[in-house]
């Protein structure tokens, strides 16, 4: 009993954690300081690392993934507003720049630098795994390789470090560690699922559906259409 206690509580302060976190977020993302909200928008993720990672009901573990993209929706959406003083000093610097290049080399004018961060993208052709389930009949679950390294299909266009959250389907558990998505199907549970993955590389963030063929054991090596 003080076992089961101690983890509802564990809970419970996860949850409020999560729900401070957001808030700071939000606040910064009102008050239009974005290099804090983006600060604050990784340390939300972080937050909703431990939550996909936990035992927590998966109710709340939507929930806090519906906050989690209304955030990164308002940081993307932010605008730096500069004061009147140092806009009119950028717009004149920037009217000198263009004047010299003009004047000097025209054909520089069709090339554009951009600080632009791009957000994570699925490099592989399809998204389809197929893995084996348990055979609740068997007494001794069959050993086999249901895991796979997302570094290997998610590709980020300025090379940064990518973090992943995944989100669990009816019959079938996933796990995160680092860079490696586990599949771990409940006994007996065989079809098709959905999973979600997250990839942020803690500015951007993408998402994609995987979808997984749960598979009996002694079928699995069959080619699945």
């Amino acid at each position: 009993m003080l076992v089961k206690r101690v983890v509802l509580i564990d809970k419970v302060d996860l949850i409020h954690k999560f729900v401070q976190a957001y808030n700071a977020a939000q606040d910064s993302i009102d008050s239009n300081r974005k290099d804090e909200a983006k600060q604050k928008y990784r340390q939300l993720m972080g937050v909703y690392k431990e939550i996909a990672d936990s035992g927590i009901e998966s109710v709340h573990k939507e929930l806090a993934y519906d906050q989690v993209m209304k955030v990164y929706k308002g940081v993307s959406g932010m605008k730096f507003r500069a004061p009147a003083h140092s806009r009119s000093i950028a717009i004149a610097i920037v009217i000198i720049i263009v004047s010299l290049v003009i004047f000097i080399k025209p054909e520089i004018i069709g090339l554009v630098v951009s600080d632009i961060n791009h957000e994570p993208v699925w490099n592989a052709a399809d998204n389809i795994f197929v893995i084996a389930g348990i055979d609740p009949d068997v007494m001794f679950r069959e050993t086999t390789d249901r895991t796979i390294n997302l570094d290997s299909f998610f590709y980020d266009a300025e090379g940064e470090e990518l973090t992943y959250l995944a989100t669990s389907a009816p019959g079938l558990q996933v796990q995160v560690d680092g860079d490696f998505l586990t599949f771990l199907p409940e006994p007996g549970v065989f079809g098709e699922r959905t999973v979600t993955v997250l990839a942020s590389d803690g500015e951007n963030v993408a998402r994609k559906e995987l979808l997984v063929a749960v598979v009996h054991p002694q079928t699995r090596h069959k080619v699945y259409k």
